[in-house]
């Protein structure tokens, strides 16, 4: 039979092949699908964990703007409802100009609020200012009914436990921010009589935005009626917790962005599969590392002082919480040096702002380059610098200081310009295992302020006795709010001499402070004046009191000293003729007599006050010459009627040839520009012969009278 093999075998052997191939092809599909699968899955996996992130972040920075917004409002109607001062004038007859100058005019231009008002117990407006300027209408009328809510809660009796209340509030022009607290004495535990509210309000508007958005490195910021999809939204809540609406900031989903940028490279590499699980490892690791170096950035950036790049509050705060742990060294000491420069302002005022970042940040680089390792440094705000280190037993507070020291023992140039600065230092030491930042934050401020203002120690390091001091630095502002209440202050009168009569041709007038425990000296209690806001309260009962009195010796000069903070303000001369015209006294009779420190604090402002004391007739005398550093330049540049001469320059002449040189040279160099010279601090015969004979003009001293009271005055020196 003719044939051949069966067919069977070769034809089983192809499908059994086929089937293999189409078996390995379709395992190597489901292979490529799943690991599609896994690969997508674990893709939007990291798109949707960044996108969290990035939101969550958003959010938290949201919050904080709110909050910021909330703290700065309370803090302003704290600061100013919470006053002496403010409480004193509602009863006051000039209680209304007060409210204007104080809380009407400065909603013109000031940052903090754009509209300011004061509600009495009977719900009228006493004030009502917007934009520095009257509004129209009642306040009902102009707000939204929640507004009347948060004035009762701002009148109510727990308010004068020092609450303040914050809420949004709609208006007229928008919403605003608005802040209300019960007008009452500083002090807690005395109960206002009637119930005058404080209110200052900001508004919503692009530069509030503007500005918080930069503030908080929030770019897009805006301000939506309603929550809008793509955006991160935190609601405004009005008095009663409703929401009012939103501060929104669009969402930038780093992930997805990503995402969408390598997705047609995804798509090219689908083909081949190793390329494709390669192209996805890496765009994973890419995503996670760029993800990672946004997140480090952004930590950096809210932890750093953007101006000189050392840490800012909140990173030296997390630097301590953490340092113990860090380093094992919980039974270390650690110090913290708060650092501030001493005459910033006048280095911004003279040179620019841009000089003064440019001098801060060759402080911050100063300090990191040349301070011990060991060491964090932070800029904690203006020209506050503080230091945190752990020391051992070797290396206690004296070490840290000199290392400070060195720092600034340099002058600084920048550009053209050499600055040698010097600082105010206060210390807190702590053991490390027990240190919280803030207590050692609070200890240290206590110490700095005692640098800055105390005795003259440039360095203070914090101890109990200092609170005690300072709380009885408090005991005596207290003591001096009443004594001024009840114009316990008088005045004393110190003859001034003509140089070549030895005739009494003036006084100064001085205030002098007898209180219940005994005499207080000038020196002790002017500054507790100036740090506490009584000073234009004092000077002007001082002025009063030598005005009246002067009126009665028309043949006598009378001078008065000014302290450069009332001299800041703008109706201090229309106050000074007003009791000038009050007392019928000739202007030409008065001399105001001003330091060095009203020169270099606000040169321009300065002028400005001058120039208005000399429009009406008043004298102008540069007292204490010699002492600091005013030149023969400010005299030219400031028309001085007079010069007086510090006590320091005549103090020992009898002993010293070159002190007298000096003496003689300065009067010699004021009188060549025609200025007539008075010289104070005469204790002795000769030292008033050598001032005469060297071409002063008029002397002063206790050579000739110690300072007098006004009956004794008159009995030594007027009497016929």
């Amino acid at each position: 039979m003719a044939g051949g093999a069966p067919p069977s075998s070769p034809g089983f052997s192809g499908h059994k092949k086929r089937t293999i191939i189409v078996t390995a092809v379709l395992f190597s599909l489901g292979v490529a699908a799943a690991l599609g699968v896994f690969v997508s899955s674990a893709i939007y996996s990291i798109v949707r964990t960044a996108d969290e992130l990035d939101e969550s972040r958003a959010a938290g920075a949201v919050e904080s703007a709110l909050e910021s917004l909330r703290s700065q409002m309370a803090g302003t109607v704290r600061d100013n409802a919470f006053w002496d001062e403010a409480y004193r004038q509602l009863a006051s007859p000039t209680r209304n100009a007060w409210l204007i100058e104080n809380w009407g005019v400065p909603s013109l231009d000031y940052p903090l609020y754009d509209m300011a008002l004061v509600i009495g117990p009977d719900d009228k407006s006493l004030l009502h200012h917007r934009y520095g300027k009257p509004m129209d209408g009642r306040p009902s009328e102009y707000f939204d009914s929640s507004f009347a809510r948060l004035v009762e809660r701002a009148r109510s009796p727990d308010s004068l436990q020092g609450d303040v209340h914050a809420a949004f509030i709609g208006t007229a022009d928008g919403l605003a921010l608005i802040g209300a607290a019960r007008i009452r004495p500083f002090l807690q535990g005395i109960s206002p009589p009637d119930p005058y509210v404080l209110i200052f309000g900001k508004y919503l508007d692009s530069k509030a935005l503007n500005e918080t958005a930069r503030k908080f490195n929030l770019r897009g910021l805006q301000l939506t009626n309603g929550r809008v999809e793509g955006t991160i939204a935190a609601p405004l809540k009005d008095v009663e917790g409703n929401s009012v609406g939103f501060l929104s900031l669009p969402s930038e989903r780093p992930g997805t962005l990503s995402y969408e940028r390598v997705r047609p490279l995804l798509f090219g590499a689908a083909a081949v599969l190793l390329l494709l699980i390669i192209g996805i490892g890496m765009i994973g690791l890419l995503s996670v590392r760029s993800l990672a170096r946004e997140e480090a950035r952004a930590r950096q950036n809210s932890l750093h002082d953007h101006l000189t790049g050392v840490l800012n509050r909140p990173g030296l705060a997390e630097y301590v919480e953490h340092l113990a742990i860090r380093d094992g060294q919980r039974s270390a000491g650690m110090g913290l040096y708060l650092v501030d420069i001493d005459g910033f302002k006048a280095i911004n005022d003279l040179w620019g702002q841009q000089v003064g970042d440019k001098l801060l940040r060759a402080v911050a680089a100063r300090l990191t380059k040349n301070l011990p390792l060991g060491s964090a440094i932070s800029r904690l705000d203006g020209d506050a610098f503080a230091i945190v280190a752990w020391t051992n037993a070797s290396e206690n507070a004296a070490h840290w200081l000199s290392a400070v020291s060195e720092v600034f023992a340099e002058p600084f140039t920048i550009g053209r310009h050499e600055i040698e600065i010097g600082v105010s230092i206060g210390v807190a030491e702590a053991v490390l295992a027990g240190a919280s930042f803030h207590h050692l934050l609070q200890q240290a401020e206590m110490a700095l302020h005692q640098a800055k203002h105390g005795s003259g120690d440039t360095t203070v390091v914090f101890s109990p006795d200092l609170e005690a001091q300072l709380s009885e630095q408090g005991k005596l502002e207290r003591q001096l709010i009443e004594a001024l209440d009840r114009r316990e202050l008088k005045v004393a009168f110190q003859p001034v001499v003509d140089a070549c009569s030895g005739d009494i041709c003036g006084v100064e007038a001085l205030a002098r402070w007898n209180s219940q425990a005994g005499p207080i000296s000038p020196e002790v209690f002017i500054p507790v004046a100036e740090r506490a806001g009584l000073i234009g309260m004092l000077g002007s009962q001082i002025l009063e009191e030598a005005i009246a009195q002067g009126s009665r010796w028309s043949e006598l000069q009378i001078a008065v000293n000014v302290s450069p903070l009332q001299l800041r303000n703008r109706y201090f001369a229309g106050g000074l003729k007003a009791t000038l015209d009050e007392f019928a006294f000739e202007p030409h009779r008065l001399t105001i007599e001003l330091t060095e420190g009203v020169l270099i604090s606000n040169t321009d402002q300065a002028k400005r006050s001058i120039s208005e004391l000399k429009a009406l007739g008043i004298k102008v005398a540069l007292d204490d010459f010699g002492s600091g550093f005013a030149s023969i330049g400010s005299l030219r540049q400031f028309s001085f009627d007079r010069v007086k001469l510090d006590k320091s320059l005549v103090a020992n002449i009898e002993h010293d040839a070159q002190a007298a040189e000096v003496l003689a040279a300065t009067i010699n160099l004021v009188n060549a520009i025609g200025i007539p010279v008075t010289v104070e601090g005469i204790e002795n015969r000769y030292q008033a012969e050598f001032a005469r004979q060297a071409g002063c003009h008029q002397l002063q001293g206790y050579w000739f009278s110690k300072p007098l009271s006004k009956e004794e005055l008159a009995k030594r020196f007027l009497s016929p």
